[in-house]
């Protein structure tokens, strides 16, 4: 079973892809893709469709997971994140392929039988390993939303 799980932030998204059929869960793929900056809204709403798109056809997942962004202010910071999300789950709809939306409050060590002080993002670090680069918040909670998945 493979989940690929997105994080889309202000100037770049992240994605991973999880082969769970072990235990933990080996990363088939990681990356960052930083947006491109002279596009109108359109534009790179088309961009977005494109890159997602290739990312599901390339690893055909069971399941696709993302972090939901609640505080957004701006317009900037919706066309990056809410617009892109939309895409998302209509891509998904689309490939009839299961997904699935996670808050910041839900990425959480209590998902892993953890106390709910625990720091989800040093938990993880020894059972999955660090995989630089770009082995940041980010891109663990891209990481996170696809292993809660599999769980």
């Amino acid at each position: 079973m493979k989940v690929i799980g997105f994080n889309f932030t202000k100037s770049d998204f992240r994605f991973c892809v999880l082969n769970g059929t072990t235990n933990p869960p080996t990363i088939i793929e990681k990356n960052r893709i930083v947006y491109p900056k002279s596009l109108d809204t359109a534009a790179l709403m088309e961009w977005f469709e494109v890159q997602l798109s290739l990312i599901i056809d390339k690893h055909e997942p069971s399941q696709i997971a993302h972090k939901i962004s609640l505080n957004l202010r701006t317009l900037d910071q919706i066309k990056t994140s809410c617009y892109p999300q939309a895409i998302l789950n209509l891509l998904a709809k689309k490939k009839s392929v299961l997904i699935k939306n996670y808050s910041a409050q839900a990425i959480n060590a209590t998902k892993f039988g953890q106390p709910k002080k625990t720091d989800v993002f040093a938990y993880i670090d020894p059972i999955i390993g660090t995989h630089k680069p770009y082995w940041d918040k980010s891109t663990k909670e891209a990481v996170l939303v696809a292993w809660f998945n599999l769980l």
